[in-house]
């Protein structure tokens, strides 16, 4: 029986570890994330219906995944009603026009990042 052996030999090992390692720093997508989630919040908080404010009043910002994660919510129990509507009042949509236009300048921010 002969020996058989294999070698396999990296070249350019280095620059892939440098090259994983920068797209590995996230930073900037989570600084990103944090500054479209609060832009998103004060558009929702702006176009809220505003008769006690209170609505307005119960948004909430919360970061998770490491920044990652951006979530808008609002606390109000009826907040639900006038995002929606009921079979009596036609919904604001409030949540709903300010995601859609923030998520699609969000989408053009990571383009540039990336590119």
């Amino acid at each position: 029986m002969s020996n058989i052996g294999y070698e396999i030999t990296f070249e350019g090992l280095g620059d892939l570890q440098a090259t994983i390692e920068e797209a590995a720093d996230l930073k900037p997508v989570a600084e990103l994330t944090k500054t479209h989630t609060a832009r998103m919040l004060q558009n929702a908080q702006r176009r809220s219906p505003k008769d006690t404010r209170f609505l307005m009043r119960s948004g909430s910002l919360s970061i998770e995944d490491a920044g990652l994660t951006g979530i808008v919510d609002f606390h109000a129990e009826y907040a639900a009603y006038q995002e929606y509507g009921t079979r009596w009042i036609v919904g604001k949509f409030y949540l709903k026009q300010s995601f859609d236009v923030e998520s699609r300048l969000y989408l053009s921010s990571l383009e540039r990042m990336f590119n």
